[in-house]
């Protein structure tokens, strides 16, 4: 598969919520940069910092629906750049969430060893904020 093949898959699988689909492309070492400006940004190293900090407390903390929504794939060698948008509802305030992101992912093999995140932080915490 390609890296872009790859890349796509994780977001297909996430959008059926298959996690174990969206960590088996990545790096058991993956070092993952989270936006500052978010409640739970900063850097995570290795799969059990990602799954702990960045994917469980989507469902179980934040959001009632939240979605990662691709719109377009730019792949450069070893890395791929997707553009697309954030949607969700929050379960503290219900407030809908509709920010654009950013996202480079770096892969090594067929796994994704980085993925760096950009996105609107202003607008996720707004509607995060009760």
């Amino acid at each position: 598969m390609s890296n872009l093949e790859i890349v796509k898959r994780s977001y297909e699988a996430f959008a059926r919520d298959d996690l174990d689909g969206v960590l088996g492309d990545m790096h058991p070492d993956i070092e993952w940069h989270q936006a500052q400006g978010l409640p739970h940004g900063g850097l995570y190293k290795g799969l059990d910092e990602v799954r702990r900090n960045i994917f469980d407390p989507l469902d179980e903390e934040w959001w009632d629906a939240f979605s990662a929504d691709p719109d377009e794939f730019l792949e450069a060698g070893a890395e791929v750049v997707v553009l697309g948008r954030y949607r969700g509802r929050a379960k503290a305030s219900g407030k809908q969430l509709d920010v654009p992101f950013v996202h480079i992912w770096t892969l090594e093999g067929d796994k994704a060893i980085r993925f760096r995140q950009f996105l609107d932080t202003a607008g996720w915490v707004e509607a995060l904020r009760a």
